[in-house]
């Protein structure tokens, strides 16, 4: 199922009834295919960084933080 939000789209790859994988893709990029944990993770970081921030421009942001890995086997 593609689902198309604005600039980006989002398809969801279900097998047996359960999410398996997530896509994203924006401005005609190429797919970026995600587990439902690393989805939810970015998700999560996206709406803690720039949630409170609306009206404001986009920033473009490069972060390799090293909580990611134990936030996603957390969340698997």
């Amino acid at each position: 199922m593609t689902q198309a939000v604005s600039a980006y789209s989002v398809e969801e790859r279900i097998v047996h009834g359960e999410t398996v994988w997530v896509a994203i893709r924006a401005r005609g990029a190429e797919w970026s295919w995600l587990t439902p944990a690393e989805a939810a993770w970015l998700g999560q970081q996206w709406v803690e960084k720039y949630g409170s921030h609306t009206g404001r421009g986009a920033t473009a942001v490069n972060d390799t933080s090293a909580a990611a890995p134990a936030a996603l086997a957390a969340a698997e």
